[in-house]
């Protein structure tokens, strides 16, 4: 009698082909690079996200995996897929977003009235939850993905303090 039993080995092959087409050879990537600035200034410590834009007829980027990189402190960025960790984005129309993460990594303390003490997130919405970013990633490459910030309140922090995040 055989030991194999569909009820025991089913959740494995959900998670099997639940894989299959990640990393698919028919999604093309290509090399991105670039600098983010905020008020003018290098922006380091950030997470820089491309997130591929489909359509319902846009079969080869369907499922295709987001990239990202990490801004040293002269700004600058590379970038990876996030579930290969193969450099470079999926070529086409790209959602961007930045997030620092020096804000992230803290976590929420409350005062007695009920307000995050660490304040607003000093990245705007527009330029994360709700971005209003995008990038064309051209089939040859991008080295120029640059992305120029702007919040009046902020202060680009202490780059000493984002040494842990520099990209090698």
């Amino acid at each position: 009698m055989s030991d194999f039993s569909i009820s025991r080995w089913f959740p494995l092959m959900i998670i099997l082909v639940g894989f299959t087409g990640c990393g698919s050879d028919n999604v093309k990537l290509a090399s991105v690079s670039g600098t983010v600035t905020m008020n003018g200034e290098p922006l380091p410590g950030a997470t820089v996200l491309f997130r591929p834009r489909t359509t319902d007829d846009d079969s080869e980027a369907k499922g295709a995996a987001e990239s990202y990189g990490k801004t040293d402190e002269a700004g600058h960025y590379e970038l990876a897929v996030v579930m290969t960790g193969n450099r470079g984005a999926v070529v086409g129309p790209n959602d961007v977003m930045i997030s620092l993460d020096a804000f992230e990594e803290i976590l929420p303390t409350y005062d007695s009235s009920g307000k995050d003490r660490r304040g607003p997130n000093p990245i705007p919405e527009n330029y994360n939850s709700k971005t209003t970013l995008e990038f064309d990633v051209p089939s040859g490459g991008a080295e120029n993905a640059d992305f120029k910030l702007v919040n009046p309140d902020f202060k680009v922090p202490d780059q000493k303090a984002h040494s842990k995040h520099d990209v090698s």
